[in-house]
């Protein structure tokens, strides 16, 4: 790979149903892509690495940060990348992610959380609600001073749509899409109309709340896989940053360095 500064970071978000890769040349973010977190082995993410980042070798990556959601995939990670790039990685948690959290449960909190956290304040410096559409939705207070402030946990877009068929007798699988009409002609765009825009109105509805509680106005920001769907059609979110969560992997990995 030509004209890259010379501290390369990979940076790594492990969710429960995708896993996020991201090479940082310096603050620059190079290359990209996901893979499904399902039956992901350390056979199938060294393969996985090997073709990706071959002009990437030993010695050439400084260093990997690594979110993580799934317990299984830490140590498979850890012995990939030592093994690949003869590097360290570092994991984030509440201890090192670097962010005031007076409320919480530092023990409960999800990294991801916290590195969303991070990178919003780095990058809008004020108050913000942090929505990320991934498995679980989680909605994430971030104060004015840069504390995590605590959230909300709900069911994803896809779990809503996937029980609806698979916990009935006659309704269908149906693609995730936006429809013209609330009130639908046939089973089917009945179903996609109540899941889109049911979700569209859960999520205003719990920024407004949120607004509410913390008294405050603050940024609404939307990353993860099903946001650029969602985002536009809201009322209350404000921007969408689809690389939000690797720019705080490699926000946390500089705190640490």
């Amino acid at each position: 790979m030509r004209d890259l500064d010379p501290f390369m970071l990979l940076a790594i978000d492990i969710g429960n149903t995708s896993i996020t890769f991201g090479i940082f040349a310096g603050k620059r973010l190079v290359r990209h892509w996901r893979v499904g977190t399902k039956g992901a082995s350390a056979a199938s993410i060294g393969h996985i690495l090997k073709r990706r980042t071959k002009d990437e070798g030993r010695g050439t990556m400084g260093g990997a940060c690594i979110s993580s959601v799934v317990p299984r995939l830490n140590p498979i990670l850890t012995k990939v990348i030592r093994k690949h790039f003869g590097c360290k990685a570092l994991f984030v948690s509440a201890k090192n992610a670097g962010i005031g959290i007076p409320r919480y449960d530092k023990k409960q909190i999800g990294a991801d959380r916290l590195v969303n956290a991070v990178a919003a304040h780095k990058i809008y410096k004020k108050p913000c609600i942090v929505i990320d559409f991934g498995t679980a939705t989680t909605f994430d207070y971030v104060t004015a001073k840069g504390e995590y402030g605590g959230g909300v946990i709900a069911p994803g877009i896809r779990i809503i749509n996937d029980a609806l068929s698979s916990m009935t007798a006659k309704l269908p699988k149906v693609p995730i899409t936006k429809t013209k009409r609330i009130v639908a002609q046939n089973t089917k765009a009945s179903m996609q109309s109540g899941v889109f825009h049911g979700y569209v109105g859960l999520v205003d509805h719990i920024v407004e709340r949120m607004k509410r509680e913390t008294k405050t106005k603050p940024m609404v920001i939307a990353t993860g896989g099903f946001a650029k769907l969602v985002a536009k059609h809201t009322k209350s979110i404000e921007k969408f940053q689809p690389f939000l969560t690797l720019d705080g992997l490699r926000i946390i990995w500089e705190r640490n360095s």
